[in-house]
């Protein structure tokens, strides 16, 4: 009796995962517009209050990382039943979707968090890029998966964005720690992949690990002016003549207008950021360009109408006139914002 039960539960079983596989390949072609939409849905929840989101990036992080893992262990294994072959059928399909629609995913994330006309958008254009290769098999596959290199750079490239928005928002990491705790992590996890794990532990190849990780951190440094600051936004910002210390509004904002009477300037900002986050800002005063001050601020994480703030800037004479802008940046020197106005 317990052979028979063990048989109706075999073929259960592989009656369930060829009914998965059917459904799957029927509505395949809309996943990407899923990924897409779960992003855009992500961040209006997320901006609304829900905090309850950041359960959702543990498990996004958790199924990533379990399944490249164990498609890395699951290929060494002998193949002797169909079971064996819908298992790793299933971690595969798991991770080509979880990993190939990704970008689609991280796609509003990033954006939200850029700056237009900045140098951060360089990234989003990337994640944009990769989207549309993604989106098409034949493309995905010819470019991305036809060998170790080019897959490891996606995968490290895409669980490296993941994890910068989701330690943030899970954890209340700063942000510039994000950067690089998300590139070590994700050399280190994806390393395996390439490497045979019987070997991952003799000195030479933990060698080239270690290595890779430092050139991926020299490589973040050098770049991360051209990352978006995820997950903090610039809601608002302004110039005015004078702040409302009890509202906590601009007076007079303005964009345009005349230094007659005019003796002190106030920036104005709404920084957006989760709840447990905590991080130091700059507002950098520029006058064509040039830094004519540094004010350091402190926010923290949890308002919906985002942690306001402001700096000020004394002015006098003619030498005042001209293009000013503020640019709001992390401690780390990202840019999440820039607030632009002009004195004739």
């Amino acid at each position: 009796m317990r052979g028979s039960g063990a048989i109706d539960l075999k073929d259960k079983i592989l009656i369930l995962a060829d009914n998965l596989t059917r459904v799957s390949n029927r509505y395949y072609k809309y996943f990407p517009y899923l990924s897409l939409l779960l992003g855009i849905l992500t961040v209006v929840l997320w901006q609304r209050g829900f905090e309850f989101i950041r359960w959702v990036f543990i498990y996004l992080i958790f199924i990533g990382i379990t399944t490249l893992v164990l498609l890395r262990f699951a290929k060494d294994l002998p193949q002797e039943n169909r079971v064996f072959s819908i298992a790793v059928w299933c971690i595969e399909f798991i991770n080509q979707n979880l990993y190939q629609d990704l970008t689609l995913f991280l796609l509003p994330i990033y954006y939200q968090s850029s700056t237009i006309l900045s140098a951060n958008v360089i990234f989003v254009i990337i994640i944009a890029v990769l989207s549309i290769i993604t989106t098409f098999d034949n493309v995905y596959r010819g470019l991305i998966l036809k060998n170790k290199i080019t897959q490891f750079l996606f995968y490290t490239f895409n669980l490296f964005a993941f994890l910068n928005f989701g330690l943030p928002v899970i954890f209340g990491i700063r942000n510039i720690y994000s950067l690089y705790i998300s590139i070590s992590l994700s050399v280190l996890l994806l390393a395996p992949l390439f490497v045979d794990y019987r070997e991952i532990f003799r000195r030479s190849k933990a060698a080239v690990i270690v290595g890779m990780i430092l050139i991926s951190i020299l490589a973040i440094s050098l770049s991360k002016g051209f990352i978006p600051p995820v997950p903090l936004k610039l809601v608002t910002g302004t110039a005015s003549t004078d702040i409302d210390r009890i509202k906590k509004e601009p007076i007079k904002p303005f964009e345009s207008r005349t230094s007659k009477g005019l003796e002190t300037i106030y920036c104005y900002t709404s920084i957006f950021a989760p709840m447990g986050i905590h991080e130091t800002l700059w507002h950098v005063w520029k006058i064509d360009g040039l830094v004519i001050q540094k004010v350091r601020q402190e926010i923290s994480g949890g308002r919906r109408e985002g942690y306001r703030t402001w700096s000020k800037k004394t002015i006098s004479g003619n030498n005042m006139k001209g293009r000013w802008t503020v640019d709001v940046e992390t401690d780390g020197g990202q840019l999440i914002g820039r607030v632009r106005f002009e004195i004739i």
